[in-house]
């Protein structure tokens, strides 16, 4: 049995007979934007959501579109798909947290749509809501474990910041009673897994006062000194 735990969301190219250019200039920018701004609250979401046995399904993908024009839920190889009406230009004119309300609503009502017509339990569907509403929809959190100095002095983690326009990483230093020492940012790139998951590779302590992330191939991405003291 398939586990389900990815969710995204989609804005489909609206026209049936449209030429490969027209989907270039017209739509292709559109929709990449679109995605990648839907992430903060769609990978959040994931985060929040216990994975759940299906019997056919991997992955819920929400089409958000000016008409529905299929009101039926589908499968597609796991990946099970139902339409969702919505204004897709008014979402470029919103503010951020208007995008991640109005995000965290189309995941619902598809979300809502889709459990219904499967038959599945909806609890861990409404966990997955209602943490999103405790952490105030932020996409904040610590990847992996401190990392100890060789004196055992400090410790090392990084910070994620998922915005809905960009993803930081921060390189935070603790000393031995957890107070924060040191923060500095080691990257910044577009809202997407894809885009930032390259860089969490490893932190490596280089010396006792010296700290570096690594990203996935090895390669420095940035070094860290500690002020002496």
């Amino acid at each position: 049995m398939p586990t389900l735990k990815e969710f995204d969301l989609d804005i489909p190219y609206p026209q049936r007979d449209g030429s490969p250019e027209d989907y270039k200039v017209n739509w292709k920018q559109k929709r990449v934007q679109f995605r990648n701004e839907i992430r903060c609250i769609a990978s959040l979401y994931e985060r929040n959501f216990e994975k759940y046995k299906t019997a056919d399904t991997w992955k819920v993908l929400i089409e958000c579109v000016d008409e529905v024009t299929d009101s039926r839920v589908l499968d597609l190889l796991g990946v099970c798909t139902t339409q969702v009406q919505f204004n897709v230009d008014s979402f470029f004119s919103m503010s951020d947290h208007q995008k991640k309300e109005t995000t965290l609503e189309l995941l619902r009502k598809g979300i809502d749509r889709i459990v219904s017509e499967k038959n599945w339990d909806p609890s861990p569907f409404a966990i997955a809501f209602e943490e999103i509403i405790k952490a105030e929809m932020k996409n904040e959190w610590f990847w992996r474990k401190p990392i100890s100095s060789p004196d055992r002095r400090f410790k090392a983690r990084l910070y994620i910041v998922h915005e809905v326009t960009v993803v930081k990483g921060y390189l935070i230093v603790f000393d031995k009673t957890n107070q924060e020492i040191l923060r500095i940012e080691v990257f910044n790139d577009r809202p997407n897994e894809w885009a930032y998951v390259s860089y969490l590779g490893k932190i490596q302590w280089i010396s006792s006062k010296e700290v570096a992330l690594f990203n996935k191939k090895g390669e420095l991405v940035r070094q860290v000194s500690l002020s002496s003291g």
